[in-house]
């Protein structure tokens, strides 16, 4: 067959990778694009762990071995949650409903940075909180997809005094030694 022949076969090949990687990286009229880049106060964060969640079921898992910032398609009309997580840190969620009008007046993209605290820094004290989601987002004709701020604060203000109660625990045992 000499259609297949080695320059064909990896032109083939470098079309397919061109053509996926470009669909993986742009914001498209049916999908939300999300925009992430992921930090932790004490130092660098390898091999996150990006999954997405529909309706409590995976839909898709991405694996950051060389960076910590993130693009990632997703569908609409979804209630979707995002997961970002790292070995020896704790999972942060966000929700995101992405229901949008028939013809969204917005771009369909959402970027955010999240950072992760790693499971030392939370020593001694009880990390329930961490298991419900950091924040919310939805549609809004006029800013396109945002994060509700009261609810986002709330969270940040438990997370912080988590941190403090971790600090005074650590703090307490270094007294007692």
């Amino acid at each position: 067959m000499p259609f297949l022949n080695l320059k064909n076969t990896f032109s083939l090949i470098a079309f397919f990778l061109l053509f996926s990687v470009s669909f993986e990286l742009r914001a498209y009229n049916d999908s939300l694009l999300v925009e992430g880049e992921v930090s932790a106060k004490n130092g660098e964060v390898n091999n996150i762990v990006v999954n997405v969640y529909v309706n409590n079921t995976l839909f898709k898992s991405k694996t950051l071995s060389k960076s910590s910032k993130f693009k990632i398609n997703l569908p609409l009309n979804e209630i979707l949650t995002v997961e970002i997580s790292a070995k020896n840190y704790h999972s942060k969620r966000f929700m995101i409903d992405s229901h949008v009008p028939q013809k969204p007046k917005q771009k369909l993209i959402y970027l955010f940075e999240v950072d992760l605290f790693s499971h030392k820094e939370m020593e001694g004290v009880n990390t329930f909180l961490l298991d419900f989601p950091v924040g919310l987002v939805k549609y809004d004709n006029k800013k396109g997809f945002v994060h509700d701020k009261k609810y986002t604060k709330q969270m940040k203000e438990e997370y912080f005094r988590l941190l403090e109660q971790a600090k005074k625990s650590e703090d307490a045992g270094l007294k007692s030694k």
